[in-house]
């Protein structure tokens, strides 16, 4: 009795079947396409980047320049001769900041910023600071007495420093981080214009 089953010499043998005409086969992508498509995002990127930070240097060199605005003080020596000799003689750079235009007159007052744009501002001419008290420490940088006078709001973070040992009082506020190059600069610009005097605290109570 013959087997059911087809002999295998009666079966068909379709092969391998091909899925797609010619243009549905995956093609190798070329070396240059691969190079370009890494390439040129990391070119776009670039260019931003330096189109940023050419936009931060531009502020930046804006802030180092902008004139400041004095705040009014009572100064009763600001326009004594002293004050106007020192002023007129200030370099143009104490430490690492440059000296601005003030936007509106105000004597016996100074103004210079960091490369940054964080002011330093000296004032001549001011009252004898209200904590300049017998028994406080002095500071001497360059033949000055400096007297560092404490803000009573904890939260600033510049500092003032006063010449105690000149004709006038001479004040200097800087911001954290400006190092001591400003106060060595204008204790210099102060032996050349004002003699030294004794200093004069107040007496305690």
């Amino acid at each position: 009795m013959a087997s059911s089953d087809s002999a295998p010499t009666d079966r068909y043998d379709a092969g391998p079947r091909e899925t797609g005409g010619p243009a549905g086969r995956d093609r190798p992508v070329s070396t240059p396409v691969v190079v370009a498509a890494i390439l040129i995002p990391l070119i776009l990127l670039g260019g931003a980047l330096l189109w940023v930070r050419g936009i931060g240097d531009d502020a930046t060199e804006a802030a180092a320049t902008e004139p400041y605005t004095a705040v009014p003080l009572p100064a009763p020596g600001a326009e004594s001769e002293a004050c106007s000799a020192l002023i007129d003689e200030l370099p143009p750079s104490l430490g690492d900041a440059n000296q601005v235009s003030l936007t509106e007159p105000a004597p016996g007052t100074a103004a210079y910023r960091l490369p940054d744009g964080e002011p330093v501002v000296v004032r001549c001419g001011l009252p004898a600071p209200p904590s300049f008290v017998v028994g406080v420490g002095l500071q001497a940088v360059n033949d000055v007495q400096w007297f560092n006078e404490p803000d009573p709001d904890p939260a600033v973070t510049s500092s003032t420093w006063v010449a105690v040992d000149r004709p006038e009082y001479v004040a200097v506020t800087l911001p954290e981080g400006s190092g001591t190059g400003p106060i060595q600069d204008l204790s210099d610009a102060l032996t050349a214009t004002m003699d030294e005097v004794e200093p004069d605290p107040a007496p305690i109570g």
